[in-house]
């Protein structure tokens, strides 16, 4: 039997890159070029030098529509930048996520860099929300993993949904896609109960993900998405 086990660590070793092989993140790269989220996005009427770095999220459905999307604003100087991205989607496609072979509803968490200097305008987007470890480890062009979203998740039935609340849950996403170690952090309005955590915890295990790519390979990586109302 010993001269089968060589073949079979050989196989063990190939599955990671098989199951990468039958997924791939949600992209800004949709066939249809005059549907281009990314082409579409335009950069608002203001005057002056400046700088404005939105990170920003979607839903990004199995055939590339782009549903709840939003950004975090700092104040209300990024209330324009944030509404030319929300605009951009709304009839904006992205190449929509594969996983296990079949396209996915994905949440998306994407960062927007707008800068001008007299009459330059400049428009840049990363498929990341700029998380510093996975910044450090890969670079900012680096893709992060994308959750699919289940038809029932377990944190929506259980956690508040009147009192407001958000917290970041944080964990390990293997390059097969795989999540693990799952931690809670309170970010603001209520702290929800440990029954609400527990859930958010086992719908970040139980969910199936695109993993992190960087130069078109899959790796391990940091996942933090919020969770809240």
């Amino acid at each position: 039997m010993n001269r089968y086990i060589p073949g079979l660590m050989v196989l063990l070793a190939c599955l990671p890159a098989l199951a990468a092989a039958q997924s791939r993140p949600a992209t800004f790269d949709y066939e249809d070029a005059d549907k281009r989220f990314d082409r579409l996005l335009a950069f608002p009427s203001v005057q002056g030098k400046l700088t404005v770095n939105l990170n920003c999220f979607s839903q990004v459905q199995a055939n590339g529509k782009m549903d709840e999307t939003g950004c975090y604003m700092k104040d209300q100087f990024d209330s324009p930048f944030a509404a030319a991205v929300a605009k951009a989607a709304k009839k904006g496609r992205m190449s929509p996520a594969i996983i296990d072979g079949k396209p996915r509803r994905v949440f998306l968490q994407f960062r927007v860099h707008f800068a001008t200097d007299g009459e330059k305008q400049k428009i840049e987007l990363f498929l990341n929300p700029g998380y510093e470890e996975n910044v450090e480890a890969y670079g900012e062009d680096h893709i992060a993993g994308q959750r699919a979203f289940a038809k029932k998740e377990p944190w929506m039935k259980i956690c508040p949904q009147r009192a407001q609340y958000n917290v970041w849950a944080r964990a390990y996403l293997g390059e097969d896609g795989k999540a693990d170690s799952v931690s809670i952090v309170h970010a603001n309005g209520i702290m929800p109960t440990a029954r609400c955590q527990d859930a958010i915890r086992e719908t970040i295990i139980a969910s199936q993900y695109a993993p992190a790519y960087a130069d078109g390979v899959p790796v391990p990586s940091s996942y933090v998405e919020i969770f809240g109302n």
